[in-house]
């Protein structure tokens, strides 16, 4: 990968200003995924000067800086009050601490990555992306938007609520990248569920979700049709890291699990 410039931007309209120039000038983040990405970049802009490394709540929300890192992010008290400490989880197994000392959470969504663990653990709430110039979109929508946002990711809003979730990751080392993961969770009343690296990216399953908020009483029965509702939905594809049956098979045990431990 070939950079011609690195530029430190004094304010996001700096930051804008300086990638409306040339199609080919990109974001930093937190660097870790650039060079995977291996095209060219005319200047990188950095953002780590403009405080959106921080953490905020009000009475509704939880605000989240696109440049508070994966790290920072894990260990916060604001974000381990969440949902019985799933979102602080969700995090915890990505790579080592000198990988989550680096990336950002911003970074970890903006590339819709198909292995991202953040992705598939905000998936389950409602959540929505603040952009500079003034734009918001839930993180659901920003997933299936087609093409690239002319916008820089300022802050993701978490929304509050009453509830549990559950996340889990299957991989085949400690260090791997998931096979497949899962976000669950039931919030004020309502389950949501999310599957990640199908190998695609994290995506809600609405029939499955649509069946279980749609009946009257609940019970092991009920769970275990609605994890097979969403292994027949969800788009589970094969790769070199395990194949479309293997993935069935797990969509079916892990929604079914953590639809009954979010039930508890």
């Amino acid at each position: 990968m070939k950079v011609n410039e690195y530029y430190r931007a004094s304010s996001l309209e700096d930051a804008y200003r300086k990638l409306q120039e040339d199609p080919k000038n990109q974001i930093i983040a937190g660097g870790l995924w650039i060079k995977k990405i291996g095209q060219d970049c005319n200047a990188l802009v950095d953002l780590s000067t403009l405080g959106l490394n921080k953490i905020s709540e009000t009475k509704d929300e939880v605000i989240v800086g696109s440049m508070v890192t994966q790290r920072d992010f894990e260990n916060s008290n604001v974000i381990r009050s969440l949902f019985n400490d799933s979102l602080a989880f969700s995090v915890r197994e990505i790579m080592g601490v000198n990988f989550r000392n680096i990336a950002t959470i911003g970074g970890s969504i903006i590339g819709r990555y198909p292995f991202s663990d953040v992705i598939t653990g905000l998936l389950p709430y409602d959540v929505s992306l603040e952009f500079y110039p003034e734009q918001k979109m839930s993180l659901e929508d920003y997933l299936s938007y087609k093409g690239k946002i002319n916008a820089i990711l300022v802050a993701i809003h978490i929304k509050k609520g009453s509830g549990k979730g559950f996340y889990k990751k299957v991989k085949t080392t400690a260090l791997d990248f998931p096979i497949i993961n899962f976000g669950i969770a039931k919030v004020n009343g309502e389950y949501r569920i999310a599957v990640g690296a199908r190998p695609l990216t994290g995506a809600l399953a609405h029939k499955a979700m649509d069946y279980l908020n749609s009946q009257s009483k609940l019970d092991q029965e009920s769970y275990k049709k609605a994890a097979e509702i969403a292994a027949e939905e969800l788009m589970l594809l094969d790769n070199k890291d395990a194949s479309k049956e293997y993935r069935t098979d797990l969509v079916k045990v892990y929604v079914r699990r953590g639809l009954e431990e979010v039930s508890k």
